[in-house]
């Protein structure tokens, strides 16, 4: 009985997440009501007040719900390789967003994509940090600072892009420049390890 009803609030506020976010592409996020979302998702009142106390509460749980879906997604293609072949990861995250883009573009103007952002690349951050650290053990905070000057470009030029301050460049025409810069700041941490090496042995 119990497994019956946490998979009943499971997609109760599975469903009431869907339809926020439908109704976020549709209409202003401050004249999203209540009665808007439950009517939306086909649930009466008394189950969205069961899980959550106002809209804005069932926003940030959409949010952390979205991002914990992307971060699983782009986890499997965060590794050392990152910095030689960073577009496999930028190609996922720009399919996300493409096939997100009404959604993606009212965080815009909610000014909550800044946020949403900086949680994705934070998590990727957690996972490079640990695998650069091992790569350059002997090269103090600079691949970690390296990293984090990156993901910071990636999220800012992606911001960005989604105002609309590079004109009609494609997303793809987006990643491709951001690839040539990662790979350009990788190649650094190449060099910085090599420059390290004869410290080590002296």
């Amino acid at each position: 009985m119990a497994a019956t009803k946490n998979r009943n609030a499971l997609r109760s506020i599975r469903l009431l997440e869907e339809a926020l976010t439908l109704l976020i592409a549709e209409k202003p996020y401050d004249k999203i009501t209540v009665t808007d979302i439950t009517r939306r998702a086909d649930l009466n009142r008394g189950t969205f007040y069961a899980h959550f106390q106002s809209v804005d509460q069932l926003m940030d749980q959409t949010m952390d719900d979205l991002t914990e879906r992307l971060s699983a997604s782009l986890s499997p293609l965060v590794s050392r390789s990152f910095f030689q072949d960073p577009m496999p990861l930028l190609q996922r995250l720009g399919d996300f967003v493409c096939d997100n883009l009404s959604l993606i573009r009212k965080l815009v103007d909610n000014d909550r994509l800044g946020p949403f952002l900086t949680a994705i690349m934070n998590r990727i951050a957690e996972r490079l940090h640990q695998m650069i650290r091992q790569e350059f053990p002997d090269s103090g905070n600079y691949p970690v600072e390296v990293v984090d000057f990156v993901l910071g470009g990636v999220r800012d030029a992606y911001g960005s892009w989604l105002e609309g301050t590079y004109g009609s460049e494609t997303v793809e025409e987006l990643n491709q420049s951001l690839c040539r810069l990662i790979v350009a700041v990788g190649s650094t941490l190449c060099e910085k390890g090599e420059a390290s090496g004869p410290e080590r042995e002296a």
